[in-house]
């Protein structure tokens, strides 16, 4: 019976160590811009084929779809990761300040033709921006996608929509 438990502790301990190696690993690689954005686009690629009808547009919004096509205005939400909620970082678009990220969170409406960026140059350390939610009419970007700003102005782009149907 002793040596059981001797064998059930070493295959313990070793799983112990090895689970530890992993997360301090994780973590380095984490702190790396580049391996962070790969971690992400995997993650995003196994979500996309383990619920590929998450970003669809449901059948009730068509109508909306259509309309929002066919008007050239659309909405898009970007969301400041990391919990973070900064007054002195704002979205710009046409050269405007139309919002900061006091809550976290920005729900823009843009039309066809605007450019925006995230002008961050009140705060110096690097921020992640994502792209939670947009129109579907919107080409331009995607759900999920992640802009990293450091003490700077980016530039997000220009907003294009889906030609009419």
């Amino acid at each position: 019976m002793g040596g059981f438990l001797k064998k059930l502790e070493r295959i313990f301990m070793t799983f112990l160590v090895i689970t530890l190696i992993l997360m301090v690993s994780v973590q380095i690689l984490l702190k790396d811009d580049i391996s962070r954005s790969k971690i992400k686009n995997i993650e995003m690629a196994i979500k996309n084929v383990i619920a590929p009808d998450r970003n669809t547009v449901p059948v009730s919004s068509i109508d909306n779809y259509k309309k929002e096509i066919t008007e050239k205005k659309g909405y898009m939400v970007i969301d400041l990761l990391n919990n973070l909620k900064l007054p002195q970082v704002y979205l710009i678009k046409n050269g405007k300040r139309v919002a900061n990220f006091k809550d976290g969170v920005v729900t823009v409406r843009v039309d066809n033709g605007d450019f925006l960026e995230i002008d961050a140059r009140f705060y110096k350390s690097p921020l992640w921006f994502e792209i939670t939610e947009l129109s579907p009419s919107i080409k331009t970007w995607k759900p999920g996608q992640q802009f990293r700003v450091n003490g700077n102005e980016k530039k997000l782009g220009i907003v294009r929509f889906y030609e009419k149907l």
